[in-house]
């Protein structure tokens, strides 16, 4: 009886242990929800080819520029390594339609919001750190957080990473000059003798966007032209976004947030407790890559490191998005 009891106590472990197996299965995400964060609802996509992955929140850029279609269409094979999170952030893409003037639109606000995402995702997916990743003003949200509580992180990844706006737009002017007087263009030249001029200007949001117009004209801002077509097709190709206000949804927030906006200075930080990648396009005129290489050469952090796309500007991630997945891809094998 005793070795019938024994083989019959063995097949029931060997069930359940089976069964526990069966019900822990890593399995593919797809969910689209909005969860409230700081009070207001707003929109998140995850993706991912295994629940195994680890999570990577991205952070958007603009302000109030979402960057969920690009991302579906660009960048999807980043969740072959990735649990992707894309976050829409209070006064942007699908947040707005529910609500155009959210309470305190704020970058304050906004990096207390993304902090709450961080707690829901680690509890909801089980992971004691994520990855964390900034695009453009994404990346002055981005530092914010790693800032306040770099425990939940495990590394951060700064994309045209941002550093200063006055200084930043004082390097792209001297980029500018030196390519208007290049191609003798004297137009542009006039046009940077009032940008120079911040009283002619009703205020520095709109005297960003002349000066961004005129970076674009020496491609500058997006630098790899060939991008154009795709880039479109990412915005007007998928059902829920086709009929987006790019333009009007980021004039309405931007001209709020434009007051943390203009006061900022990322050369303020001088040290983050944990690794540092940033991905910057070689022409970045917009949002100078320089000023952003000069930041991490003096940032102190446990390991640092800066990619750079030969043929992008402010984009990487949708002018080389193969490079950029790859560079993605290739870093989390690093770290891990």
């Amino acid at each position: 009886m005793r070795p019938l009891l024994l083989l019959l106590i063995c097949l029931f472990v060997a069930c359940n242990s089976t069964s526990t197996q069966e019900s822990s299965k890593a399995e593919p995400i797809d969910k689209q929800f909005f969860l409230e964060l700081g009070g207001e609802e707003q929109y998140i996509e995850i993706r991912s080819s295994s629940s195994d992955n680890p999570i990577l929140l991205f952070l958007h850029g603009g302000p109030a520029w979402p960057q969920t279609p690009q991302f579906r269409y660009f960048n999807a094979e980043l969740e072959e390594a990735y649990t992707l999170v894309v976050w829409e952030q209070r006064g942007a893409g699908k947040n707005f339609a529910k609500n155009p003037k959210p309470d305190n639109l704020s970058l304050d606000q906004i990096v207390k919001d993304g902090l709450e995402l961080t707690h829901w995702l680690q509890q909801e997916y089980g992971q004691k750190k994520i990855y964390l990743a900034g695009y453009s003003w994404g990346s002055l949200v981005g530092v914010k957080m790693v800032q306040q509580e770099p425990a939940h992180y495990k590394a951060y990844f700064g994309v045209a990473q941002f550093i200063n706006m006055t200084e930043g737009m004082k390097i792209s002017q001297n980029w500018l000059k030196e390519m208007a007087i290049e191609n003798d263009d004297k137009l542009a030249l006039a046009k940077l003798d009032s940008l120079a001029k911040p009283d002619m200007y009703a205020d520095e949001h709109d005297r960003f966007f002349q000066q961004y117009l005129l970076v674009n004209d020496y491609k500058g801002a997006l630098h790899n032209t060939d991008a154009i077509p795709e880039m479109e097709k990412a915005q007007t190709g998928y059902e829920d976004y086709k009929d987006y206000d790019w333009y009007g949804v980021w004039e309405a927030s931007s001209k709020v947030l434009q007051k943390d906006f203009y006061v900022q200075d990322v050369r303020e930080i001088k040290a983050l407790a944990v690794p540092v990648i940033l991905f910057q396009g070689r022409h970045d005129w917009n949002v100078p890559s320089v000023l952003a290489e000069a930041w991490l050469d003096q940032l102190q952090a446990p390991k640092k490191e800066i990619i750079w796309f030969e043929n992008s500007g402010h984009g990487p991630l949708e002018e080389e998005p193969k490079a950029f997945n790859e560079a993605m891809m290739a870093v989390r094998q690093k770290l891990e």
